[in-house]
């Protein structure tokens, strides 16, 4: 394949959106909370085991969370379970241009 073969594309910073999933945005807000239950577990040096402790989700689910299987978690679930680290969740809300809706369709 020659350099001509490819295209470079720019993102719109939401992968799910860019792959046309109809539920984009429910899952970025998932993808970002568990990223940052990840972090936080990480940089407090937490096991699933000890996070299972000091949250009180299962370690099963706080498996499902570092494994990105975030299918059986609800917005609010992954939102408490943040809580729970000392973490504030803050959401903010942007009218989309119409640039953007064109690009959409």
């Amino acid at each position: 394949m020659s350099d001509e073969d490819f295209a470079i594309v720019r993102g719109s910073g939401n992968i799910y959106a860019d792959l046309g999933d109809p539920d984009a945005d429910t899952k970025m807000i998932k993808a970002r909370l568990a990223a940052e239950i990840i972090a936080t577990l990480d940089r407090r040096k937490l096991t699933v085991r000890e996070g299972e402790k000091l949250i009180g989700v299962t370690a099963a689910d706080l498996s499902r969370i570092r494994n990105a299987n975030l299918g059986r978690f609800t917005i609010d679930r992954l939102v408490r379970v943040l809580n729970a680290l000392d973490r504030r969740v803050t959401i903010k809300i942007s009218k989309t241009s119409a640039t953007d809706n064109s690009a959409a369709a």
